[in-house]
């Protein structure tokens, strides 16, 4: 049987398998590196599965085949005209990463096999449209990183694309990363015309270029500023007010009012109830407003981002669906740059903009503070324990039932069940039915979200909220995962 039975299933749920915990230690010019990536690049779709375990058997590191399909991403496939749809070759891959930490040896192939195949989906795409590659391109003498970054900020301020681009490649050989992320990371939270894609991709590229040789990193970054150019085809954003554009207008004057000691405030239940009202009620322009209160109030940053995490939870139980879902993701790329940058006002911008970009998804999905409170969510009985608890679980979510799967989700974590468990499964039914991207993005933005919560009762009931979109099983796995499992077990 190629899906993992119940008995191998709690044997392996805790088991870990490879994870990048460093730089990888290898350049462009390294032979086996560029040989895989004319291998990624030029292979058949249809023949790269059975081509990638070939090198798998003769020695091929999970980190390695990572590396080099970041790059052949990047360099392949634009995010243009949009920053999504072909584009999660790249986006995803943070993604996969984080999945294949958790997973037993046996199973650590599966997402990297499955992201390649949907690479050559995508540059397939991309070669049919536009037959689009990265172009090569010379840093210029910038003067220095602080002239380098004024020429980027410029640059990304009039929306001029080639402008960035050249900036980029200049800053990034004059700047260490964790400079030029505190600026991207900004600009990441600039607009949701893309529906929280721009924020993913700075997150995304931040985890990769951790990971990568510096002629790698570079076009991650190149890639993810071009991202940050996409104003969706209309009048240039420099020139004129445009509605997406007001919320970071509004907010930049405004971190002149938070206090000093904003990140020493306090846990305040009836406060993260306040906050969730006017989260329902407020306009994407005025959120941010309510934030700082909030923080004059003596309300900590970590309150405020539950109450975040908490009502894009909300808004995908009340309206599931693609544009629901960004609103957890896009609140968790926005959170993973909050935890690892730097630069204080970058992270209170960050805050900020996240709470507008939720008072817009909320706008958009139409959906009302009544329509779902996680405070008043109700644990149900389950009528079987263990493993066979979770499938009971899920046999209610894929029957569309979302509000009883919660519910009973909320039961089996009160009941003192390892919640690892219920993660595990759910990681099982992603690796092996994946149908695209946000099967991967959605799940585990959920799972880091909810370890950045210390209330842990409360985490029970975020984690029980997923259940409106986790991947449902299926009775076999999907085309690729199941081609992979009989290739490496031939």
């Amino acid at each position: 049987m190629l899906a993992m039975n119940r008995r191998t299933f709690i044997q392996t749920a805790g088991a870990t398998g490879v994870g990048l915990t460093g730089q990888l230690g290898f350049t462009a010019t390294d032979q086996p590196v560029t040989a895989l990536l004319k291998l990624l690049e030029d292979s058949v779709r249809e023949h790269l599965p059975r081509e990638l375990v070939q090198r798998i058997r003769a020695g091929l590191r999970y980190e390695e085949l990572f590396a080099g399909l970041s790059w052949a991403a990047v360099r392949n496939v634009q995010p243009y005209p949009d920053v999504g749809y072909k584009y999660h070759s790249v986006m995803v891959l943070r993604s996969i990463n984080e999945t294949t930490q958790h997973l037993s040896s046996g199973e650590q192939w599966l997402p990297i096999v499955w992201a390649a195949d949907y690479f050559k989906s995508a540059q397939a795409q991309e070669r049919a449209s536009s037959a689009w590659r990265l172009p090569t391109r010379l840093a210029t003498a910038a003067g220095g990183a602080p002239a380098a970054r004024r020429v980027l900020i410029a640059a990304l301020e009039h929306w001029d694309r080639d402008a960035a681009d050249a900036a980029i490649v200049s800053y990034a050989q004059a700047a260490p990363m964790d400079e030029i992320f505190s600026l991207l990371f900004a600009y990441g939270a600039r607009d949701l015309r893309e529906i929280g894609h721009k924020a993913i991709a700075v997150a995304n590229a931040h985890s990769l270029v951790a990971l990568l040789d510096s002629s790698q990193s570079e076009v991650v970054l190149r890639s993810t500023v071009a991202a940050l150019q996409n104003s969706d085809a209309g009048p240039n954003p420099a020139s004129h007010d445009l509605e997406p554009d007001r919320p970071w207008r509004k907010n930049e004057p405004r971190l002149r009012e938070i206090p000093a000691g904003w990140k020493q405030g306090r846990s305040d239940p009836a406060a993260r109830a306040e906050l969730r009202l006017e989260l329902y009620r407020v306009s994407e322009e005025e959120a941010g407003a309510v934030i700082i209160t909030m923080l004059r109030q003596g309300i900590s940053p970590d309150s405020i981002w539950q109450v975040l995490f908490d009502t894009a939870a909300e808004l995908v139980m009340a309206q599931p669906s693609i544009l629901s879902v960004h609103a957890q993701t896009t609140a968790n790329a926005l959170h993973y740059a909050y935890r690892v940058c730097g630069s204080g006002e970058t992270q209170q911008l960050l805050m900020l903009q996240c709470a507008a970009f939720i008072a817009l998804f909320r706008k958009y999905s139409g959906a009302s503070a009544s329509d779902f409170n996680l405070e008043a969510l109700q644990p149900l009985p389950l009528h079987h324990a263990g493993v066979d608890a979770i499938d009971e679980i899920y046999a209610d979510g894929s029957a569309g039932r979302r509000l009883q799967a919660a519910g009973k989700a909320l039961g089996y974590l009160q009941s003192g069940a390892d919640p690892e468990l219920l993660i595990a499964r759910t990681r099982h039914h992603f690796v092996y039915h994946a149908d695209e991207p946000h099967d991967y993005k959605f799940p585990e933005a959920v799972f880091e979200n909810y370890a950045q919560l210390a209330d842990i009762a409360w985490r029970r009931r975020f984690l029980s909220a997923g259940m409106a979109h986790f991947k449902a099983p299926a009775q076999h796995p999907g085309p690729i995962v199941q081609e992979t499992l009989e290739l490496l077990q031939a």
